[in-house]
């Protein structure tokens, strides 16, 4: 199987966020957090909250997954990584509906993995494709099976 990654945001606590590179390679699927918090950025208001969401918005093209990316929080270490061997998915799902929250963030709906009674969501961050991402997470997990 060849080595393959996409970028993702999962949703942690009430509003936090953490936004994932993930990598399926050697028979596992390894999440590395890649960005720290981020925010729709906010135009109107008081001028701490434009201030905030201001630092906290993605800048770049939103349409390109790279773009998510933060070069020095993937060398970092994080309790937040993670990594998941194939055989132990026990189910993934597409939903190609947006996920209400995520402002002007361009996504093509949510991927859920399934890996012993916890179910994880997975938004599919910029121009990239949630059901052929879900497909191979599927035909992977069930190669390893």
């Amino acid at each position: 199987m060849k080595n393959w990654s996409f970028v993702a945001m999962e949703h942690y606590g009430l509003i936090l966020n953490r936004t994932y590179l993930i990598s399926i390679k050697e028979g596992k699927i390894e999440g590395k957090i890649c960005r720290g918090l981020t925010a729709a950025h906010v135009t109107f208001g008081d001028p701490l909250t434009k201030y905030a969401t201001g630092i906290l918005a993605v800048s770049g093209d939103l349409e390109n997954s790279r773009s998510y990316i933060e070069k020095k929080k993937l060398k970092q270490t994080s309790s937040a990584n993670f990594s998941i061997p194939l055989s132990e998915i026990k189910s993934v799902e597409f939903n190609p509906n947006r996920k209400l929250g995520m402002g002007d963030y361009p996504h093509d709906g949510r991927v859920f993995i399934e890996v012993f009674r916890k179910k994880r969501e997975f938004i599919i961050l910029g121009n990239q494709n949630g059901k052929v991402i879900a497909d191979r997470l599927r035909s992977a997990s069930a190669l390893e099976g």
